[in-house]
């Protein structure tokens, strides 16, 4: 998943996509689990994975994924220069997107179907259900574990590679492959890391959000700073303040546009500003502006620790390292929240993302920032007269509307709006710049704008794009989209996942091997649950990595607990489990976030944790021992992760009614599900729950 989301730039934005696709591999291997498991067609699927993404042939083939699926541009994607082609030129693109897209997923199923048939095999095998499926969900925690510590070690692919074809070749004894297969299959994997590793060209490093590269910066061709790509896409600047050096380079540096810079430009309308807050402070050019500008303090918040570490060690000015400047690395929302400190200024440093941060979420990064609520505690930040300065590259004027209309809402008067660019590079790129505070405060700022003929031609009206768009919510965050609805891009991807489901149904769907309807339905709502309860997490905790690994890891841990009890209560926990499920998501779905968001981080962490962890741990229960009292435990398991996949796809239904009605469509498919297993016959416990 990361692989494929850091390389193929659409799927960092549809993790989930890959993972559902995952769960159909897993899904068909478990239903597949008394046929023959070979190895050598998940070896060759992983390879073809690795063709695509490495591109030996330098074809930019995920590139065209990317610029195809996101062709109709109806959510912003960055850099997709597609947008405006004639429908001539892009019906081929979209198309070969489409295919493309659907061998990728193929190949991603295919490469799990023998881990799902082992799985199913042996935990069918297992006279005691329950433990066995303990142990797996304990592989799964080992397996967070692991990964947690390759993103901290921050390991680039070819190690991730490596460690896989150990893996597999592990489970060879076990594979039903030939000689000359497995013979094959060691050399796949003496070879996969090959695909993964990178031989000279700019420093790249995986950070635990992204794939990121630094390289000189020389638009003119004389070098004026650096440059950080993210997955494979420019993102920011190492950009040089400092007076002498400019002055020395007027070619670089026109003295006539320096003194208008978006970086000093704020700071000539707003004043000096003794205390500074800089969300989305990235490497430090927004740090290095503040300590030009003479502020006295700055507290500098940035989610992406790599990022943070570059701007220590290669900004040309080192702002991280002067004793005027904080560094926090954080979520910005998390630090509106959290943080008591009263500030002059609060400045968004062009605070954007390029990537979701779970494969459990179809939410950026950035989402939690841009809502109501999250402005809402922004303004709590600001000291008496503080006033905000807000960068973001809007890409359409519909973005750059709603903005503005957080700010106008936030604060009851409309803000400052501007576009600027630069004339020269070696100055960034410029953006949308809105100005916004307590209209007493702001009325001076207009004043000294208006003054100033230079700046007064760069002002434009606050709401351009609109005063009917849609502002963001915590309960409808999606900054990019222009309403309610999703994304075409989306809609392929799904599409492209039911498709190889139909193609695959021979395998999935055989004569004699019912699929379980209930178990089905139980896993698609578990999936809900899990975009439900991860989504609620960053709200109450924050959209860090960390944050996520803890609440997977809670999620499985909440399995283990709901295993525990059902071992030892045996059948009799169903009823008060099932009862229990319903008055948790029915809590879940009334309850608002933002009352426990409010509540002081230690109360959040009990009370909040314990608000999203009930419904899990009882439809842990009710899963546990529907499943265990199957006759074939490894058809319903299967039944099971296919129904994961039909959640994943179902969850996109966030972006048309929002987080808190997706809540009641979980419930919805829980009730159908509990409505099923009612009707089977009772069993006995000791038999199938035997712990």
């Amino acid at each position: 998943m990361r692989w494929v989301g850091t390389e193929v730039r659409v799927f960092a934005y549809l993790q989930n996509g890959v993972l559902v696709s995952a769960f159909l591999g897993l899904g068909l291997g478990a239903r597949s689990a008394r046929q023959p498991a070979r190895l050598l067609p998940a070896m060759a699927a992983l390879v073809a994975l690795g063709l695509v993404i490495r591109d030996p042939w330098g074809w930019q083939l995920a590139e065209a994924v990317t610029q195809g699926l996101v062709a109709f541009q109806d959510s912003v994607i960055w850099e997709a220069s597609a947008v405006g082609q004639a429908p001539y030129l892009r019906a081929p693109l979209v198309f070969f997107a489409v295919a493309l897209s659907l061998g990728l997923l193929a190949a991603v199923a295919l490469a799990f179907v023998p881990l799902g048939q082992w799985l199913g095999r042996w935990i069918d095998e297992q006279p005691r259900p329950i433990p066995a499926y303990t142990a797996n969900i304990l592989g799964s925690l080992f397996g967070i574990a692991l990964f947690v510590a390759v993103t901290v070690a921050r390991w680039p692919p070819w190690a991730w590679l490596a460690v896989t074809a150990a893996g597999l070749v592990a489970l060879l004894p076990w594979a039903a492959d030939g000689r000359l297969a497995r013979g094959l299959v060691v050399a796949i994997a003496l070879l996969l890391p090959l695909l993964g590793w990178q031989r000279g060209g700019p420093l790249t490093v995986w950070s635990p959000y992204q794939k990121l590269a630094v390289s000189p910066f020389a638009p003119r061709g004389e070098v004026c700073g650096e440059i950080i790509n993210v997955n494979n896409a420019g993102y920011q600047l190492l950009l040089d303040f400092d007076r002498e050096r400019m002055a020395a380079a007027p070619a670089l540096y026109p003295p006539d546009q320096v003194r208008w810079w978006h970086y000093v430009l704020p700071y000539e309308l707003v004043g000096p500003r003794a205390r500074v807050l800089i969300v989305g402070a990235g490497a430090g050019n927004d740090a290095a502006a503040a300590l030009r500008a003479g502020a006295q303090s700055v507290q500098a918040v940035e989610i992406d620790p790599v990022i943070v570490s570059w701007g220590r060690e290669r900004h040309p000015n080192r702002p991280y390292s002067s004793d005027r400047v904080a560094v926090t690395v954080e979520d910005a929302r998390a630090f509106f929240r959290n943080d008591r400190g009263q500030y002059d200024l609060v400045w968004f440093g062009l605070l954007d993302s390029h990537t979701t941060p779970s494969a459990y979420s179809n939410v950026r990064l950035d989402h939690f920032v841009y809502t109501r609520e999250s402005f809402a505690d922004m303004k709590r930040r600001l000291a008496p007269g503080g006033v905000v300065v807000l960068f973001f590259e809007a890409q359409t004027d519909w973005i750059a509307a709603r903005l503005a209309g957080l700010l106008e809402e936030t604060f009851g008067g409309a803000p400052l709006a501007m576009r600027v660019r630069p004339g020269t590079e070696c100055l960034g790129w410029g953006g949308l710049l809105l100005l916004g505070g307590a209209e007493g405060d702001l009325q001076a700022v207009r004043e000294r704008a208006q003054a100033i003929p230079r700046v007064r031609r760069l002002l434009r009206p606050a709401r351009e794009g609109g005063n009917d768009t849609r502002l963001t919510t915590d309960d409808w965050p999606y900054l990019y989209l222009p309403g309610p609805g999703v994304p075409r891009y989306h809609l392929l991807v799904a599409a492209c996942s039911v498709v190889l489901g139909v193609l695959l149904r021979r395998r999935l769907f055989r004569p004699g091997e019912p699929v379980d309807a209930p178990l089905l339905l139980l896993g698609a709502a578990f999936m809900l649950l899990e975009v439900t309860g991860v989504s609620r997490a960053a709200l109450l905790f924050g959209t860090t990595w960390t944050v996520n690994a803890y609440v997977v890891a809670a999620i499985l841990g909440m399995i283990l607990l709901a295993n525990l009890v059902a071992s030892r209560t045996g059948g009799g926990a169903t009823r008060w489990a099932r009862a229990g499920l319903v008055l948790s998501l029915v809590a879940l779905a009334a309850l608002p976030t933002a009352w426990l968001a409010a509540l002081p981080l230690p109360l959040r962490i009990v009370l909040g944790g314990g608000f999203l962890a009930l419904p899990v741990f009882f439809a842990g229960i009710v899963f546990v021992t529907a499943w265990a009292a199957s006759e074939r435990r490894d058809l319903a398991l299967g039944s099971n992760l296919l129904g994961s996949l039909a959640g994943g796809v179902a969850s996109m239904l966030s972006m048309v009614i929002g987080f808190q009605a997706l809540a009641l469509v979980t419930l919805l498919v829980y009730l159908a599900a509990l409505g099923l297993l009612s009707r089977r016959s009772p069993f006995t416990p000791q038999v199938a729950l035997q712990g």
